[in-house]
Formats: structure tokens, sequence, C-alpha cells
């Protein structure tokens, strides 16, 4: 269990502490915890309870040195309004699905170093005025999907290079930020046909968007449709070695090489 002290003061005397019963989660998968409201130093009326889940993302416009700003990118209400009396305590348990959409990073207990920090904050909602605590950081475990395309690439002879995540919306998805993972293709058939690809998903509960966009000088919101493709995988699929070659395939022979 991970315990928490956040600061929701709001002048009233109140305190919010929250316990994440554990801080490794997965893409669809649920978070448990529970929120304890307590110290009350007049009757109150607690409007509302939520838990955010964040993400701290990159803004390439503002320069490489730029420190990454925290985006909101999912918020669920825990517990509707309700009276707190002076004194009294008020836990809140809670179970909230963590978004499909959520970026991963950590792949099979190895830790993606980078640009890239996910959490979950609790906010109260208290006589008009909004509180929002302070964040905890979460460790989110890669899909089924993730690990095999990953699997599937250094199996191709693509090495691992690093991931970050960028402002903007790609298409079909709903989250204000897309999360980039990029490989060097080192050795294999690709090698000398594709330099750098840079992977991308868009997480469902039944299938996974992945887009790959190879050497590509254009962003991948607006993307040389030469150097780029875009197919759709089951998320629960552990082999997908023959999909991945076979898109690469034809994504070098897009770009005629």
């Amino acid at each position: 269990m991970v315990f928490s002290k956040l600061k929701a003061i709001l002048g009233s005397g109140i305190q919010v502490d929250t316990l994440l019963h554990e801080k490794h989660v997965v893409p669809g998968g649920t978070l448990k915890g529970e929120v304890r409201i307590s110290g009350a130093e007049v009757d109150a009326s607690v409007e509302s309870v939520e838990i955010e889940f964040t993400a701290l993302v990159e803004d390439d416009s503002k320069g490489e040195d730029a420190a990454g700003a925290v985006h909101d990118y999912f918020k669920t209400e825990i517990s509707g309004k309700f009276d707190l009396a002076k004194g009294a305590a008020h836990p809140i348990p809670f179970e909230v699905q963590v978004p499909w959409e959520t970026p991963f990073n950590n792949v099979e207990e190895r830790p993606l170093v980078g640009g890239m920090k996910l959490g979950v904050s609790t906010h109260l909602a208290l006589d008009q005025a909004l509180d929002k605590g302070d964040l905890d950081w979460l460790t989110v475990e890669a899909l089924p999907v993730h690990k095999a395309v990953w699997e599937a690439l250094e199996s191709l002879g693509f090495a691992f290079q690093e991931t970050d995540l960028e402002l903007g919306t790609i298409q079909g998805a709903t989250v204000p930020f897309y999360q980039e993972v990029e490989f060097w293709a080192t050795e294999g058939e690709f090698h000398g046909r594709i330099r750098e690809l840079e992977v991308v998903f868009v997480a469902g509960e039944a299938n996974t968007d992945v887009v790959f966009a190879a050497d590509n000088a254009a962003e991948l919101l607006a993307p040389d449709l030469n150097s780029t493709i875009r197919f759709s995988v089951p998320t629960a699929s552990t082999d997908a070695v023959e999909t991945v070659k076979a898109q690469l395939t034809q994504l070098a022979a897009q770009k005629g090489v």
C-alpha cells in the first residue's frame, strides 16, 4: 500500500489523505484506493470528490530544455455531495478504471526512462472552491499488444531508443497527447531500408491501432503518407511478428526502398 497526504485545507481545516493500494497499474485495469477526509474545524458541505489521471508532457515547441507541463486527461467522480461534521472522518473507498489510452512507462518490469511521468491526483470541491492535491506517480505496465509489437520489432532487428509524450491528438484518440516510442533498425532485413521508426499506439478494449512512421521529418499529426502506415491489432495479442513484418515491408515499399 502507498499512502500519500494531499494538501486540501481550503481554509476549513479539512485534510485529505489518499491511500493507493497499488501504484503499479495497467491500461484498462483498475486503480483501487481510499480517500480519507477528516479534521474539519467547522461543519462543512463537500460537493464532490474526484480522481484525475494526469501526465507530464513535453512541449517541443518550447525547446529541449523547457520543463514539461502536467495535462489532465481523464476525471471520474468517486463521491457526490455529503455533509462533514466538525471533527468527523469520512472514508471513501474507490475503484476506478485506468483509461485504455494511458501511456505505459514499464515493460516487463523494465522502467522506460525519458521525459514522461504518469500519475493521479485527488480533487475536493467544497463551498464552491476546488482544491487539487499533490500528484501520486504511477507505474503503468505495457499491455499485451504493446509487448507483442515491441518484441516483434526486436526480433526483426530494431533496438529501442527512447519514449516520450508529445502534445497533440492522433486520429481516433481522445487524449490531448500521444506516446511516441522510438526504435532504430540496427540489423536484419530492414537495416539500411529504415533507419528510425516511431511507433504510436491508440489502445482500446478490443483492438489497438498502431502507427509506424519511418524516417519521417514531418510531425505525426500531419505525416508524410509515404513514410507512415497504420494498422490494427487485437489488444490481447501476444504474437505480432508476422503482422509487424508485413507492415514494415509495405512501409519500406511506400518509401521506395
